[in-house]
């Protein structure tokens, strides 16, 4: 029986030493894992300072450091996504926001960046799943809304799209910008009194908004009520003079006019404003082009089909145009190289009447 005791008090006693111990240990490892936090907290700081100074790579890297020391942190995680998509890392933030995810299932914003990143690399199915995920999660989320919006947009789900804008709308009625999505599918469904309907709702909400302004502006031209589309516009060039769709309206209806310069004028307005997405700057450039040969001005049309191969080197159709316009004009070699580049990239999109048409006219080169 006292052998019994005594081994029942060591072992009381080596329990009572390892309480101790532990006790004495968790005080250490709370410390530590504080402090991690800290200097997690710290790397962010500096982070989002970089960021703000547009130094992308730094940002990262600071993100970095602080994933590292907080790796459970799906809010960091998701900001080291979205600082990957901009350096069009798309890979590396694919997998950083879906390790965000997994985290926290419950966390919208790694959602709607994931989503984003497979917008991008136009992985539309994928981007679907991941903003409807993001709506699931929340259901207040108008971003997501959007987005799907867009999505279903693209894929010509008329329907749907604007079954998924109404949401939007129940949930944000004062969103201008929901509105005017609406009224963009429904003008595309073919139903244009409901869309002038979204588009007035939106001019309401936002009245000294640029992209309603030209939106509803737009409804009126095609109505043929140009007084009313001008307007419209003019405002819409008060708000901003350089809007790009606004001067783009203005131009169209300078050249119905048979007014170039004032046309050629205010495209190169829109064309020189800040961030003009690249599809929009094409489009700008190549009506100045059009614009410039129609009035016998070649060297204004060279310079501005040379703008666009600034933007998209691969565009098959603008070194066709290029090629045709420096060979009017005697200008064989360098009309022959831009014609052989337009075929090359005709033949890789697997373009066969832009194959021929590109032939057809270094045959005729002398």
């Amino acid at each position: 029986m006292r052998c019994w005791f005594r081994y029942l008090h060591q072992v009381v006693n080596l329990g009572l030493v390892l309480a101790i111990a532990g006790m004495l240990n968790f005080p250490a490892i709370d410390q530590a894992q504080a402090q991690a936090k800290k200097d997690a907290t710290e790397w962010i700081k500096q982070g989002r300072q970089l960021w703000q100074k547009k130094d992308i790579s730094g940002a990262i890297a600071a993100y970095q450091e602080a994933s590292n020391l907080e790796p459970k942190n799906s809010r960091i995680l998701t900001s080291l996504g979205f600082l990957l998509t901009q350096q069009n890392n798309y890979s590396s933030a694919i997998a950083t926001l879906e390790k965000a995810t997994k985290l926290d299932a419950n966390n919208a914003k790694a959602f709607n960046a994931l989503g984003f990143v497979y917008v991008r690399i136009k992985d539309y199915n994928s981007a679907l799943t991941a903003y409807r995920r993001a709506i699931a999660v929340d259901r207040q989320s108008v971003e997501a809304y959007n987005s799907v919006g867009f999505l279903l947009t693209e894929q010509k789900n008329y329907r749907e799209a604007v079954t998924i804008y109404r949401q939007a709308i129940a949930i944000a009625p004062k969103d201008a910008a929901v509105h005017l999505n609406l009224g963009y599918v429904l003008k595309l469904a073919g139903d244009s009194q409901a869309a002038f309907e979204a588009y007035s709702q939106a001019a309401r909400l936002a009245p000294f908004n640029a992209d309603v302004l030209v939106a509803v502006g737009n409804l009126f031209a095609e109505r043929n009520q140009t007084e009313e589309a001008i307007a419209k516009y003019k405002r819409a060039l008060q708000v901003n003079p350089r809007h790009p769709k606004a001067n783009l309206a203005v131009a169209r209806i300078f050249e119905s006019q048979g007014n170039y310069a004032e046309a050629i004028a205010s495209l190169r307005r829109a064309a020189g404003s800040r961030n003009v997405p690249s599809a929009q700057a094409i489009e700008l450039q190549n009506s100045i082009a059009n614009l410039y040969t129609r009035q016998g001005v070649i060297s204004g049309a060279i310079v501005a089909y040379r703008q666009i191969l600034d933007i998209d080197p691969e565009n098959a159709d603008t070194y066709l145009a290029l090629g045709q316009v420096l060979a009017s004009q005697q200008r064989f070699r360098e009309a022959r190289e831009m014609l052989e580049n337009a075929e090359r990239f005709f033949n890789r999109s697997g373009n066969a009447e832009g194959i021929s048409k590109a032939r057809k006219a270094l045959s005729e080169l002398k």
